[in-house]
């Protein structure tokens, strides 16, 4: 989340781990709910994780993404910043795949998903036809991600053992938490440790990630650089440049302001 001092007074947020073998494809269950001042608009921006959601949605209104709510929905890889316009209240409750997470699940690629919302049930089957109204009738968030777990557990069933052998998808997972760590890494090095070339990476993460390793590389970066500046930890901009694998402080004003859409200077004093 961009600029979370501002939503202090609008959100409440939280996540929880997953139950048993959905660890397999997912990473945890989120939520957030907001109610804003009825006559003061609030957009929220957030520079996501490199990873699909399943979420169930519901506002004021009865409208997010464009589509009707509330909804079961999946979220593709998000390449720029996602912006939405925040209707006066609502709720979200979403299950974060791993990278890779999803096509494992599917056993197809989802590059046809990257920067779209569309209904889960086109993604996921009749299985989770009654997924909104189920996660909605619960009261809490432990046990909304109980019921949310429930459906998808019952589309991983049949497809767990074919996930837990699919080397595609764990070259994908080695990959990525190399990526994650705060050293010096490139793609080069990436694909050496994971012991495939780096034109093989490029097609494992087209088809399990919906975007390039590059990509991944960088955002990961700039999520790291948002973190510390959020943390009040950009005081030396150069030195944070050289901490999180920049070449120098040119290079991460360059592609944080490409993305972000102003500089970190700027970013840090909001």
């Amino acid at each position: 989340m961009l600029w979370p001092a501002a939503g202090t007074d609008v959100f409440d947020s939280g996540r929880l781990p997953v139950p048993g073998p959905l660890g397999e494809v997912a990473a945890h269950y989120w939520w957030v709910t907001w109610r804003r001042a009825e006559r003061v608009p609030f957009r929220q921006q957030v520079l996501s994780h490199p990873v699909t959601h399943l979420t169930v949605e519901a506002a004021e209104g009865g409208v997010l993404h464009g589509l009707p709510v509330p909804a079961a929905l999946v979220h593709g890889l998000v390449t720029r910043v996602f912006t939405v316009d925040l209707p006066v209240a609502g709720r979200v409750a979403g299950l974060a795949f791993h990278p890779g997470g999803l096509a494992a699940l599917l056993g197809r690629g989802v590059a046809d998903l990257t920067g779209t919302v569309v209904p889960a049930r086109e993604v996921l089957g009749d299985v989770v036809g009654p997924l909104t109204r189920d996660v909605l009738a619960e009261d809490d968030d432990a046990a909304r991600r109980d019921v949310l777990a429930g459906h998808l557990s019952e589309v991983l069933a049949p497809r767990l053992d074919a996930v837990r052998a699919d080397e595609g998808y764990r070259t994908v997972r080695d990959a990525v938490a190399l990526m994650r760590r705060r050293e010096h890494v490139t793609l080069a090095t990436v694909a050496e440790q994971v012991h495939v070339s780096v034109r093989t990476l490029q097609r494992l993460f087209a088809r399990y990630v919906g975007a390039s390793p590059l990509w991944v590389l960088r955002r990961h970066r700039l999520q790291d650089a948002v973190a510390a500046l959020d943390a009040g930890r950009g005081q030396d901009l150069a030195a944070l440049a050289a901490s999180l694998g920049f070449a120098d402080h040119a290079h991460l004003t360059r592609a944080f302001t490409a993305v972000v859409g102003v500089p970190p200077s700027r970013y840090r004093g909001s």
